[in-house]
């Protein structure tokens, strides 16, 4: 008989073989999802690899890095990068696939070294997708593109991967310049010749622009912490990076300190934003476009994010009432040892691609003439007066001949002819029922009726036919809808085009930057000191066009909403 002891010896080999083979399926099951793993990474920088850029001077001087974003060439990278460029605005681009081409420098972002080039030489170039950098988590993955020490002779990227190891970060700049806000921190091997470069996360997707690293004293070589502008920042300044503007990132004009555990104004300078939208001194900050503000350096990082002009919404407490409000922000102009003047051709470009990319929203991509004129009715609803009379209205038929005036003309219920309104860009007549009579209408409804003209040009005319020597492509706005499901709100962004009207006022027209669609246009005569506002909603099928089918005009002296029906189109 056996011992204890000898039986279990005994039974080793067995239960060891039994032990190792269940340890040998586990390895299995781990090797694969580590090979998995690595395939995926490979192919993600397969991808892309080749929308990666290699930034020189016009003779190759220099270097850093840049990543393109749409098959048109436009790419990104650091202000710090391009700055010897500007005199000429011209650089060399070298790509994966071994070849240089012209860079074209366009807008820029001295203060959060940014700026936008076009690379050119080809019908389509391979790019990559801006990511949702607020998704960004500490221990995601990020790889970094580029060329660190010009070490690729044939343009194609050194990849280097690490983790994020912190998230909205703030780095002091230089004056107004290089001012890194609400950054993100990586330990991915980031090196000179890497600035201006991508940095992606496992999806491919670009996060974050490379662009600072804390170095050793005694050289100039990563220590382990890197900084990537973010991009969701970057985002709200593409439109004026495209119009080859320089970006204005936007100020408060008011200061916030850490007084007893809460956030509080200590500093509002008169009639600045802040001001403005009803806050005072003592106020508690509670939360900056929806985020809720933890410190004062939490806030002074996020502000250094929004662009000039932008309304923000802002939570805030005095005594035990709980405050909301909107606060338009003021420009904060960067300062530039040499003036930086937008090229018009590069702004005219953009002022051609809003309007096509508008005339294909509502025609179709396949469009290649509008028509030359339509007709419609509209029903007319004056919201002044529409709480006491919420089923009265008005109904009115409306002309666009393929020149000259457009008429709008009141519809009897008799069918009798009414009083009717001639516009156009300039002038808006209303004449008697003979026409023997006319006369001008007040400025506000003029500038209302000089907009719709506008915009009702743009849609008879091909882009190449429209008189476009006054207008401007003015950078970027925001629009704030509420949003009732998440009792909160949505935030679109528009591209803006400046368009004189009506003889001493300009009009602001704002195009979804994603949909391409006309949302609003805000127009100001500074001369009056009267601003209306027209906003274009409801787009729908309307026979073959996809129109904004209810527009609201607002101003001081009018509030009305007008629902279109019936199109004609010829």
């Amino acid at each position: 008989m056996k011992s204890p002891i000898e039986t279990i010896c005994c039974a080793l080999p067995y239960l060891s073989a039994a032990w190792f083979a269940g340890l040998s399926h586990a390895d299995d099951i781990d090797t694969s999802l580590a090979f998995e793993a690595e395939r995926a990474r490979i192919e993600m920088i397969e991808r892309a690899a080749p929308a990666v850029v290699c930034v020189f001077d016009e003779v190759q001087r220099g270097g850093g890095s840049g990543v393109l974003i749409d098959p048109d060439g436009y790419g990104l990278t650091n202000y710090h990068v391009v700055a010897g460029m500007l005199e000429t605005r011209r650089g060399l681009g070298g790509l994966s696939d071994g070849r240089l081409y012209e860079l074209e420098v366009l807008g820029i972002d001295p203060t959060g070294d940014v700026a936008m080039f076009r690379l050119s030489g080809r019908d389509a170039f391979p790019h990559v997708p801006l990511g949702d950098s607020d998704a960004v988590r500490i221990g995601d993955t990020a790889i970094a593109m580029g060329n660190p020490f010009m070490v690729s002779e044939d343009y194609k990227p050194t990849v280097t991967m690490g983790i994020v190891t912190g998230v909205h970060r703030y780095q002091w700049g230089q004056g107004r310049q290089l001012v890194y806000s609400d950054c993100i921190q990586m330990d991915t091997p980031i090196n000179p010749g890497n600035s201006g470069g991508p940095l992606f996360n496992a999806a491919g997707e670009v996060i974050g622009i490379n662009g600072r690293i804390s170095v050793n004293t005694r050289g100039r070589f990563n220590v382990g912490f890197g900084y990537a502008i973010s991009a969701n920042q970057i985002k709200r300044f593409i439109p004026a990076l495209r119009a080859g503007l320089v970006a204005r990132h936007g100020t408060l004009q008011a200061t916030v300190d850490d007084i007893g555990g809460e956030v509080i104004f200590d500093e509002i300078m008169r009639d600045a934003p802040a001001y403005d939208a009803g806050i005072r001194i003592g106020d508690r900050l509670l939360s900056f476009d929806g985020i809720p503000i933890r410190s004062a350096n939490h806030f002074a990082s996020l502000l250094g994010t929004y662009p000039e002009a932008w309304p923000v919404p802002i939570e805030y407490a005095r005594g035990g009432q709980r405050l909301d409000t909107v606060a338009r922000l003021e420009p904060l102009s960067p300062r530039l040892e040499t003036p930086f003047e937008a090229d018009r051709e590069v702004n005219l470009r953009q002022v051609r691609r809003v309007l096509r990319t508008f005339q294909e929203t509502v025609f179709g991509a396949a469009v290649t003439h509008p028509p030359e004129a339509w007709s419609y009715e509209l029903s007319r609803r004056d919201l002044k007066h529409a709480k006491n009379n919420p089923e009265s209205y008005e109904r009115y038929r409306v002309s666009l001949p393929p020149r000259g005036p457009a008429q709008i003309r009141r519809m009897r219920a008799d069918a009798a002819p009414g009083p009717a309104i001639e516009y156009d860009a300039t002038t808006a007549l209303r004449r008697s029922e003979d026409n023997a009579d006319a006369f001008e209408l007040a400025p506000d409804e003029r500038m209302a009726l000089a907009t719709r003209y506008i915009v009702e040009r743009i849609l008879t005319q091909p882009i190449d036919q429209i008189h476009l020597s006054d207008v401007a492509h003015a950078g970027g706005d925001a629009l704030i809808e509420p949003d009732h499901t998440q009792r909160g709100f949505t935030r679109r962004l528009l591209e803006v085009l400046e368009w004189p009207v009506a003889q001493t006022a300009v009009a602001r027209l704002g195009f979804d930057a994603n949909s391409g669609r006309l949302m609003q246009a805000v127009v100001r005569d500074r001369l009056a000191g009267i601003e209306v506002t027209v906003r274009f909603t409801g787009y729908r099928d309307v026979g073959g066009v996809n129109w904004p089918c209810e527009i609201r005009v607002e101003s001081p002296g009018l509030t009305y909403e007008d629902s279109i029906s019936k199109w004609t189109i010829r």
